[in-house]
């Protein structure tokens, strides 16, 4: 009885050992395309940097109002690019899990109005108000965590809210949720009255290179930039939702963990609340 066991083990495992050197190809083929996307994402940004610098020199010179029209889309088109090769290089390190980050003390009222006004002549030119509204006083002013990818994850959101809201205001607000010694979950929302999404479309917005819908306002919601967000809002410990109406506006809310100076104020992206 223990012979026939044997071997069928010894069958076993030497069909899986194809399964496992095919696991082992395709990481080896995963890494490397990610190094190479790495490696000419980078090549190309430094291009794309120069055409705007360029453009901006362009700017500087005398030129007429018609040559300065084409020059700001030339200069807005690059900058768009730009946002979606940035955004790919990212979705392809979250896909294959390399992200990390950081964990340092940063303001985090200093960091929601940067994300704020860089939103200002945008809001300006379509006649709309983009404001930081509140945040609740308990809220410690220095945080411990990864500033940047906050303002990555705000400003896609933000981004997005002042791009269909065509009447009214964009606003930022943050809550408190849960606080001690060491860490703080935070709940931001970004609310517009803007053009608002129909509920058998919201399903699809976290959903990646997959698009909710042939309309073209609801189409450029949807893509990376979201799906990054949410990748994001879950390595600092959180998640994120979606509240819409159409005609009357969105509200996105996330949560996120940081942690809080002092003794024991350290904070592992691993961790949650």
């Amino acid at each position: 009885m223990i012979r026939p066991m044997v071997k069928e083990i010894t069958k076993q495992t030497c069909s899986e050992k194809p399964l496992f050197k095919a696991n082992e190809e395709v990481e080896c083929s995963n890494e490397a395309n990610t190094q190479l996307l790495e490696n000419k994402s980078h090549e190309i940004r430094t291009y794309m940097t120069r055409i705007i610098s360029m453009t901006d020199l362009t700017l500087m010179t005398e030129v007429t109002e018609e040559q300065r029209d084409y020059l700001t889309i030339v200069k807005s088109s690059t900058k768009l690019l730009l946002k979606v090769l940035n955004d790919i290089l990212d979705y392809s390190k979250n896909a294959a899990g390399k992200v990390d980050l950081e964990q340092v003390s940063f303001d985090i009222r200093e960091t929601i109005d940067e994300v704020v006004n860089r939103f200002q002549v945008v809001a300006k030119q379509k006649n709309i108000n983009v404001r930081f509204s509140s945040m609740d006083q308990t809220i410690p002013k220095n945080l411990i965590g990864d500033s940047v990818r906050l303002k990555q994850v705000l400003s896609n959101l933000v981004g997005n809210s002042v791009r269909f809201t065509n009447l009214g205001e964009v606003t930022v607000k943050v809550d408190l949720k849960e606080l001690d010694k060491s860490r703080a979950c935070l709940k931001f929302i970004v609310a517009d009255t803007g053009l608002g999404i129909p509920q058998d479309k919201l399903v699809k917005l976290f959903m990646g290179f997959s698009q909710p819908d042939d309309d073209t306002n609801i189409r450029e919601l949807g893509g990376t930039g979201l799906t990054i967000s949410k990748r994001l809002v879950k390595l600092m410990g959180g998640d994120i939702v979606v509240d819409s109406k159409e005609g009357i506006g969105s509200k996105f809310c996330f949560s996120a963990v940081f942690g809080v100076p002092g003794e024991g104020g350290s904070y592992s992206s691993e961790q949650k609340l």
